[in-house]
């Protein structure tokens, strides 16, 4: 169950507040700063699944209570989130000769996992009495929050950039939310931090630098991918690979995997992976350092724009040792381009660019020889490619037009087949 306390990953300092939203006073500076993150009482058990299921009866978000920072008994607000099918990869998997599943949360409530985030944080915020929740966001996380926030009937503010993808702007709108263009992040943040510490509201997303991360009890929402993967697996896998930018969910997820170990259930943590664009954590983890330094960008503008970003946070850091793991950043537009075709067309799984950086650095982590033939590997498929169009529709070739010419049809079926089958 929840203390009510919170603890700090780096000095272990141990906090009452739930308002440090900022990182640990304790061991900040002006170059690194660690989440504090919810403590639990969990019990020792006897490592049966039987005793899980027991345990946690059902599949929803009331199952998981027990191990969310939430107090009190009161009807959790949902909408749905979680019970994510695992789907097995076999053409892909048969390609790089490895065991390769899925996680698909592109069927959460709007399509992606940040709705994991959210569903928690929503609890938190009616139960802390908050006057509303507040986000700096260009699209996923904070259309995610509009919806819970619109079923919770809390007020909901969104503080975005003019011109991001149109799409994902009109889905913030429709739930109802404040949406609000801002100059640049910085901006975006200023207005965030006067609003949470002169108004109370409560912050779903980081405004700080060095960054922070998401809301620290709202991370915790990724640890039940954690339990549901233990839940619906045979075997447990050896690596997940999960596309990060704060790396909440790679965070949450070796969370979840510590709980389940502590109360005996499991014997190892799953490797993590995650896997960027640009790679501020994959060289601060790669060189063995502890602070993460800002990177330089590709000379082209990465089409991942949910997860791009030249920060990275400690417990992306922290994750990655703690499960003894692996880091991969990429190199360019093709690698994700190139990816998210193959999951579609080999696959059927039509995910975001942000999403396919999974598969891209999957398969460059098995061409270096980090991931062996024959490994269990789960991908986290975290949003759905009907978000962002524009970006596919970008690489596809024109639509040949044959008119009634029959023949012609049949020449370009043909080619068809040959070429993809």
């Amino acid at each position: 169950m929840y203390t009510g306390r919170s603890k700090c990953l780096k000095c272990g300092m141990e906090f009452s507040e739930e308002t440090l939203f900022e990182g640990c006073p304790g061991c900040r500076t002006d170059r690194f700063v660690s989440i504090v993150s919810p403590v639990y009482e969990l019990p020792e058990t006897d490592g049966r699944k039987e005793t899980f299921f027991h345990m946690f009866p059902g599949n929803n978000l009331e199952t998981y209570r027990r191990i969310l920072p939430l107090k009190g008994k009161k009807k959790l607000v949902d909408l749905g989130v979680g019970n994510t099918a695992v789907t097995k990869l076999d053409r892909l998997g048969n390609q790089l000769e490895i065991e390769l599943y899925m996680k698909d949360e592109t069927r959460n409530p709007t399509w992606g996992h940040k709705d994991r985030l959210n569903a928690v944080l929503i609890n938190k915020a009616l139960e802390r009495k908050a006057p509303g929740v507040i986000y700096a966001s260009t699209g996923n996380n904070g259309a995610s929050g509009a919806a819970f926030a619109a079923k919770a009937g809390l007020p909901c503010v969104i503080l975005t950039v003019k011109g991001v993808n149109r799409t994902l702007e009109t889905f913030m709108q429709v739930y109802g939310a404040c949406v609000i263009g801002a100059g640049s992040g910085p901006d975006r943040w200023k207005i965030l931090k006067k609003m949470v510490d002169e108004y109370g509201w409560f912050p779903a997303t980081n405004y700080t630098v060095p960054i922070t991360g998401s809301n620290p009890w709202g991370i915790e929402g990724y640890k039940i991918i954690a339990y549901e993967l233990y839940r619906q697996m045979e075997k447990l896998p050896d690596k997940i690979v999960v596309p990060i930018c704060y790396g909440d969910a790679l965070f949450g997820i070796m969370k979840g995997f510590s709980e389940l170990r502590e109360m005996g259930f499991i014997d190892r943590i799953p490797q993590m992976v995650s896997v960027e664009d640009y790679g501020p954590v994959a060289r601060a983890y790669n060189s063995c350092r502890e602070i993460i330094e800002p990177v330089e960008g590709w000379k082209e503008t990465s089409v991942a724009s949910s997860m791009s970003t030249l920060w990275g946070t400690y417990h992306s850091l922290y994750a990655l040792e703690r499960s003894r793991g692996l880091a991969a950043a990429l190199s360019g537009n093709e690698e994700l381009k190139e990816a998210q075709r193959e999951l579609a067309c080999r696959e059927g799984v039509y995910c975001e660019s942000a999403s396919a950086a999974a598969y891209a650095g999957l398969k460059k982590l098995v061409r270096e020889g980090k991931i062996k033939k024959g490994e269990r590997i789960v991908l986290l498929i975290t949003a759905s490619g009907v978000k962002d169009t524009a970006v596919t529709a970008s690489y596809m070739p024109e639509i040949p037009e044959v008119g009634e010419n029959a023949e012609k049809a049949a020449e370009l079926i043909n080619t068809y087949v040959k070429q993809s089958f």
